[in-house]
């Protein structure tokens, strides 16, 4: 796990000078070859000496001007003392270079501006001391070191080593030796070959990040190996822990706050709890008013219009009445007779200031500035449910802002404590992952939720209980309603005998049965009494007269008319410039977990 974080954020430090230089990387290298020889000086510090030959292959088109050679010079904290000495081609010919120190690299700039094509060799020799160190878990000092590193962009074809050992050092070399090949972490074992002290390792095709890794043993106390400074993963101390704790605990009781204020701020007055069957029309209350009440607003125009019908304010005809009328239905004033203030400004909407009776007006396609003009009486009747004291404004606005928000800010503080947590100790508490994760989603969770509507007071919840009431009774079987206009406490007693009493009756529920959505049923058992009359309601006329069916169907090409329409939208480096804190010479080790290596790419 600590091996993983290392190079997690490893790769995030270099994200973005990598980026940078993907226009250089487009190349390869056919070989990487380095030669050691490792030696003692008399203090007892280890001493290094370098030569790397390496071969890019560039593309046949002007792209690079050289390569970028980053030379590790720490191995986990203890330095390496680089010292560059020259910079070769092939030939032996010197290749002019700059010479950089990038955090704990070296880094070499090698060429000049002219660009380069084809097969190029850049022979590199320095020198570095503390390259051995000792590891507990072999006992042994330990030449453990990646040859060409983590930190390319570029394949190799081939990668090879030969380390040459101070014959004054024969007698320290246990025997043990190792090879790995890989990515950073991968164990995968090479062959090394030679001893005691002459030792060589070769790989083929190794991918961008993989690297050639080679461990040798020597006994405990052979070189000076100072100890080094751990920069690894540390454990996190308690704060780290309470912090991202309570970062999550934030973030959740954000949420559940979020959810019990709308919970909260959806709570109106209760109302008589009992709801009462009721037969007749709602006092000082229009029907454009009681559709929003019940959050039906959707059936608030159409049940208007036929209200407007029974009620011989206007006729519906259910097909165009001549060739002048485009629309597939025809509306007819007929008067303005018993019409509110509500059902005057529909009939103006609808046929003009001053209509005259018989005045026509073609429906059933979508009139933008008709419309405009329908939706705004039907959102100002919705307005003054407020100021007429049926519904009180919205409560907690601002506090149902403020939650998404603050989830929001949380986010920022997450990461901040993830970067510190992470540059400090290379280390991260899984609460504080799991805390940012979560404030993501409760950002969208609370944002909905700090919506907040109208809620009704007691006069709104009188008036949406007989509106219930309304709809108990229309969705009563017949002869439960019969019963009930009988009944001795039935508001206005009616005698069920007399079909024409049963049909206005009917023909005044008609238009809240619209509003339920209920008119289909409604409507068929009017036109059963309807069939008892010798005459027939004139207020809707089908093809055929009076009709269920044509009537459902009108009605049907009303809504999808009176709908609102549907809405549209059109430089650091990565690779292995520390090791690990185990050795690798006894076969447990892997790819990328010794010193050296480093990395580089095009310039």
């Amino acid at each position: 796990m600590r091996r993983i974080l290392a190079a997690l954020i490893v790769l995030f430090v270099v994200a973005v000078p990598t980026a940078a230089h993907a226009d250089t990387s487009d190349f390869t290298f056919d070989s990487f070859h380095a030669d050691y020889a490792l030696g003692r000086d008399a203090d007892g510090t280890s001493r290094l000496a370098v030569v790397e030959t390496i071969v890019a292959r560039f593309p046949d088109f002007d792209q690079n001007r050289g390569i970028v050679r980053a030379i590790p010079n720490d191995y986990d904290g203890v330095p390496l003392n680089t010292v560059v000495e020259s910079v070769t081609d092939a030939s032996g010919a010197p290749v002019p270079f700059e010479q950089n120190y990038t955090g704990n690299f070296v880094e070499l700039a090698l060429g000049t501006d002219a660009f380069v094509r084809g097969v190029q060799t850049y022979v590199i020799s320095y020198s570095q001391t503390n390259a051995v160190r000792y590891f507990s878990d072999t006992d042994d000092d330990e030449f453990y070191w990646d040859v060409n590193g983590t930190g390319w962009d570029q394949p190799f074809g081939e990668v090879s080593m030969a380390l040459h050992v101070d014959p004054a050092l024969e007698s320290a070399i246990t025997g043990a030796a190792s090879c790995y090949q890989g990515a950073y972490g991968e164990n995968n074992p090479c062959t090394i070959e030679g001893g005691p002290l002459e030792f060589t390792a070769t790989v083929g095709d190794l991918a961008p990040a993989e690297t050639l890794t080679v461990a040798v043993g020597f006994t405990a106390d052979t070189f000076l190996t100072p100890e080094p400074t751990y920069t690894g993963p540390q454990p996190l101390p308690l704060w780290a822990h309470v912090a991202s704790g309570g970062l999550l605990a934030t973030v959740i009781g954000g949420v559940v706050l979020s959810i019990v204020l709308w919970a909260r701020s959806r709570r109106g007055a209760p109302g008589r709890g009992i709801i009462v069957a009721q037969y007749s029309e709602p006092e000082n209350l229009t029907i454009l008013q009681a559709a929003h009440l019940v959050g039906r607003g959707s059936a608030a125009l159409p049940a208007a219009l036929v209200r407007l019908a029974v009620r011989h304010n206007l006729r519906i005809l259910a097909y165009p009445v001549d060739a002048s009328i485009s629309e597939p239905y025809t509306l007819q004033y007929l008067s303005s007779a018993g019409a509110d203030t509500t059902d005057l400004e529909l009939l103006g909407d609808l046929f003009g200031a001053d209509p005259q009776p018989g005045a026509l007006k073609g429906f059933g396609h979508r009139d933008q500035l008709l419309m405009a003009r329908l939706e705004g009486a039907s959102s100002k009747a919705n307005a003054s449910l407020l100021a007429e004291g049926y519904q009180r404004k919205p409560r907690g606005v601002a506090a149902g802002i403020l939650i998404p928000l603050v989830e929001f800010l949380l986010i920022f503080v997450g990461m901040g404590l993830l970067m510190l947590m992470a540059f400090v100790f290379l280390n991260v508490s899984p609460l504080v992952v799991i805390a940012m994760v979560f404030a993501f989603f409760a950002v969208f969770i609370t944002l909905p939720l700090a919506w907040r509507s109208r809620t009704v007071t007691d006069k709104g919840a009188d008036a949406r209980d007989y509106l219930k009431g309304m709809k108990v009774y229309l969705d009563l079987a017949e002869k439960d309603r019969l019963q009930m206009l009988q009944s001795a406490t039935g508001a206005d007693r009616v005698d069920v005998g007399d079909n024409l009493q049963l049909v206005k009756l009917y023909e005044k529920l008609l238009p809240w049965a619209v509003l339920w959505g209920v008119e289909t049923s409604w409507m068929k058992e009017l036109a059963v009494h309807v069939d008892a009359l010798d005459e027939k309601p004139d207020w809707f006329v089908g093809t055929n007269g009076f009709e269920v069916s044509a009537f459902t169907s009108t009605l049907g090409g009303f809504r999808t008319t009176l709908a609102p329409p549907p809405s549209t939208s059109s430089s650091g480096w990565r690779g292995s410039s520390g090791g690990s804190f185990s050795g690798g010479s006894h076969g447990g080790g892997f790819s990328g977990g010794g010193g050296g290596g480093g990395g580089g790419g095009g310039r």
